[in-house]
């Protein structure tokens, strides 16, 4: 496609579809925010920051929107890796479903090494070493310092 062809293009650009997105997630933060007290200026509530920081997404993404017209055609651009991150995502929500039933750290390791082994084609030892130290570290330091409760497989483990 030649430049003249993408910019006689109509339809979403790539900008503003990434505006829109942004805009949407501030909305959705802003909309889950509204349990928390926002409080005052002098006095903030736990709401206060969350919603600060919505409104500021919310604004770079109708700024980004605005001024993305001259980008590429949503349309025109390739998607090389879409089934790459399709199964990422996959692996992701299964993962989120393993949790409470197999544990954190057996879920981690799980996780690691279907995208160090299987997807990256990491070798063997390197996927099990990484898979191993990560899952068990990031335990120690979440789970055992910051005492945040972290879910425990059938085993306990």
């Amino acid at each position: 496609m030649t430049e003249t062809q993408v910019q006689q293009d109509g339809g979403l650009r790539s900008d503003q579809a990434s505006g829109l997105t942004l805009l949407a997630l501030a909305v959705w933060v802003g909309w889950l925010n509204l349990e928390f007290p926002v409080g005052t200026l002098a006095e903030p509530g736990p709401g206060y920051v969350p919603q600060l920081l919505a409104v500021g997404l919310g604004v770079i993404g109708i700024l980004v929107a605005a001024f993305g017209s001259r980008s590429t055609p949503l349309s025109a651009l390739p998607w090389p890796e879409a089934t790459r991150a399709l199964v990422i995502m996959t692996a992701c929500v299964l993962a989120t479903y393993a949790l409470e039933r197999i544990g954190y750290r057996i879920t981690i390791a799980a996780l690691l090494v279907f995208f160090l082994g299987v997807i990256e084609r990491k070798a063997w030892w390197m996927t099990a070493l990484v898979a191993a130290v990560f899952s068990l570290a990031s335990h120690y330091v979440v789970g055992v310092m910051l005492k945040v409760p972290l879910p425990r497989g059938p085993w306990g483990f």
